[in-house]
Formats: structure tokens, sequence, C-alpha cells
């Protein structure tokens, strides 16, 4: 039986990237972001009250990254000179630190590792995430799965290495990372 689950949230956040070629993206921008978790079911039938799984238990910590972690956050390149004097100008800035440009590549890969992180610790049977869908702007958008043996891809891995980083903590509130420059 093939039965994929998905939860979209919306969600504001701006971003910008230190190293690319055209301004607009150079500059702080935001966007109103969808963010959908994608779930396959791994048994071959349904549970006994005919689902794949409680949705409410599913969605849980998925729901709470998005609207209290992510949104209304300035994704940025860890290393992005901007981060300094903001931080001292707005000391509690909703900050999210991302090993690079946050890019809707890379933005889709370490989400889609958070659910991961978060789901292995809900102790939920039956299903399993597989990917992430981010939705930028109403004409961009990247889909992201992971491998067949439910690793991420070598372009992700190169990127993810850093312990202590929130895509790797199973806490749906954690946003810091240092990066090992």
């Amino acid at each position: 039986m093939s039965l994929t689950i998905k939860f979209r949230y919306r969600f504001e956040a701006a971003h910008r990237f230190t190293s690319s070629a055209a301004p607009s993206c150079r500059t702080p921008h935001g966007h109103t972001w969808h963010a959908t978790a994608i779930f396959r079911m791994t048994s071959p039938g349904l549970d006994r009250n005919a689902m794949a799984a409680e949705f409410g238990l599913l969605k849980r910590a998925w729901k709470e990254f998005i609207t209290e972690t992510v949104d209304h956050s300035f994704l940025h390149n860890a290393i992005d000179p901007l981060v300094v004097p903001m931080n001292k100008i707005i000391p509690d800035a909703r900050l999210l630190p991302f090993p690079a440009d946050p890019t809707t590549e890379l933005i889709a890969g370490l989400f889609a590792l958070k659910l991961k992180v978060m789901f292995e610790h809900s102790k939920i049977d039956n299903v399993q995430p597989i990917g992430v869908h981010i939705q930028e702007t109403p004409t961009n958008s990247v889909s992201f799965r992971f491998e067949k043996n439910g690793q991420a891809p070598p372009w992700l891995e190169a990127h993810t290495t850093s312990i202590g980083a929130w895509w790797l903590s199973p806490d749906p509130n954690k946003r810091k990372f240092t990066p090992n420059v």
C-alpha cells in the first residue's frame, strides 16, 4: 500500500545570500513560505482506527518548529557579517543560522533533517518522514526527499556535520549553530 501524508504550514521569514551574484538576493528580503512535511506509511495496512497515524501526534513537533522557531526569523549564513551588528541593535532578534547561504535547496534539506530527528524521538510507528517541500514564492519551490536508504544525499551531508546544530536536535525550539570556521 502506498500512502503519503503531508502537513503544510505557512511562515513569514527573511533571508539573504552572502555570495549571490544577484543584488536582490544579497539584500535582506522576505517571503511568505510554505513548508510541507511529507511522510509515508511503512506498514501494509491502517491501524485499528483506520489511520496510518494519529495526525495530531504526527504533526505536533513540525508545527511547533515552524510556528515557534522559523516564523518571523531571519534565515542567514552563520558567517553573515550583518548578524553581529543586528545582534547589537536587536539582542533578542529571531535568527536562524545556516552552514551556508540559506537557499531554498538548503532550507528544504535542513528542514528535512530536522523533521527526521524530531520524528525519531516521537515513538510513532507505521509512518516515517521521507522529505520536505518548501514553497518560497508562488513560482519557486524545492522538494527534498531522503535517499532510498533513508539517508541524506552527499551534497547535504557536506553542509551538516556540525555538532549541536539546530537541524540535528529533536528540540523544535532550538535555533543555535556555531560553524567550524
